[in-house]
């Protein structure tokens, strides 16, 4: 085994998933991180927390015309469609 893979903690081997679904973000990222570190629903809570204070800031700046737009769009996720999508904005 070279140096590279001597911290491993999978033998050195690439930590993969497999494609489940929409869930191309979850992957991604526990690919990433070599490991099953987030789930969808982790993933999802922290769209859910960043679409919360997203609203806020653009409550601040409220005159904009961008915060206009962004408010007018309602209650749904800037950050995680219905289908499991995650943006990466």
């Amino acid at each position: 085994m070279d140096a590279a893979g001597a911290g491993a903690s999978n033998g050195g081997l690439l930590y993969h998933e497999v494609q489940e679904g929409k869930l191309c973000a979850v992957h991604c990222v526990n690919t990433a991180l070599q490991g099953p570190f987030f789930s969808e629903f982790d993933l999802a809570a922290l769209a859910a927390d960043l679409d919360q204070r997203e609203r806020q800031v653009m409550l601040q700046g409220a005159a904009t015309v961008a915060a206009g737009d962004f408010l007018a769009e309602g209650e749904g996720s800037h950050n995680v469609s219905l289908g499991g999508d995650f943006s990466i904005q």
